[in-house]
């Protein structure tokens, strides 16, 4: 198991939570004509995520918010509810974007349900991206060199922390 600590702390708990706020914020301005939004939370980070940027929208916004988690499993993708997006406005959230794989695969796979409008979040964008997925949402824009890897750890209270490592 990896060893964290303070020395390669990038966020902290408080930290994250004011970015995912932050991000709450954008989400509800961005979609302030809209009754209902959908969130799309990639594996179990982005999930977690996603419920905590529910809360923060819930607070101070009449906008209905639905989660649909996203699991993604040797090239292929499952949902854990049934969906339907026909012209409703979707968010897909992940914990970090490396080379914008896996949200390219969400996104290619939701347009055939036909959204409104597809956005993406990330609590971290490395921005190293080999495909043309543009991060509408970001918590931090990381530089950061290929060799080097960037860990979201939750801890037993489900609080987030980012490392470098």
């Amino acid at each position: 198991m990896k060893k964290f600590d303070t020395e390669n702390l990038i966020l902290n708990k408080q930290d994250v939570e004011n970015k995912i706020k932050r991000i709450g914020l954008e989400i509800i301005e961005d979609n302030i004509n809209c009754s209902k939004i959908i969130l799309f939370g990639i594996s179990d980070n982005g999930k977690l995520i996603t419920q905590k940027l529910m809360g923060h929208i819930n607070k101070i916004s009449n906008i209905s918010v639905d989660l649909i988690q996203v699991n993604v499993n040797n090239e292929s993708l499952e949902y854990d509810n049934k969906f339907d997006i026909l012209n409703q406005s979707i968010v897909i959230i992940g914990d970090v974007s490396q080379s914008g794989k896996t949200l390219q695969m969400v996104i290619s796979d939701l347009m055939k349900y036909k959204p409104s409008k597809i956005k993406t979040s990330v609590i971290i964008n490395r921005d190293h991206s080999l495909f043309p997925v543009k991060i509408d949402y970001s918590g931090l824009i990381l530089s950061t060199s290929v060799k080097e890897h960037v860990d979201v750890v939750i801890d037993k209270n489900d609080d987030l922390s980012v490392y470098l490592s």
